[in-house]
């Protein structure tokens, strides 16, 4: 922890605002996983009442989300996704959250990750051909 603090102080201005920004963003994530259930959960990782000025770029917005979530305990890859989710929408990015799931050696695995204009974020193309997507989140309208 002291070590990212060392390393966020080096930051210029708009860096440490967005790490700031995606600590927040993993911390009520994390925390309303634990103690919502998912339909108050969902709606309360969506904010565009939030917008910010400086405009990031999404794979920024990864970095920082990335970085953030070493220093909260009992982070997944559903917390982040839901904290860039957020942050994205913050930052006036549209994203999806995927959520899949797949068979590794006998056992039940699950993957969640965010996709934006078609680019994956927090996963490889790698990561993601190992699972079959069961969940999208915000589902559109059309479905």
């Amino acid at each position: 922890m002291i070590a990212l603090l060392r390393k966020a102080t080096a930051l210029n201005a708009s860096d440490r605002e967005l790490l700031r920004a995606a600590f927040a963003a993993v911390m009520h994530a994390r925390i309303a996983a634990w103690i919502l259930p998912w339909r108050r959960f969902a709606t309360s990782t969506k904010t565009a009442a939030n917008a910010r000025h400086v405009p990031q770029s999404p794979s920024r917005i990864e970095w920082a989300v990335r970085v953030a979530s070493r220093a909260v305990p009992g982070t997944t890859c559903l917390t982040q996704s839901l904290a860039l989710h957020r942050l994205l929408s913050d930052y006036r990015h549209s994203s999806i959250v995927q959520v899949g799931v797949g068979n590794r050696h006998g056992r039940f695995t699950a993957h969640a990750w965010v996709e934006h204009d078609g680019q994956l974020l927090l996963a490889t193309e790698e990561d993601v051909s190992a699972y079959t997507r069961v969940f999208t989140w915000p589902q559109s309208r059309s479905d």
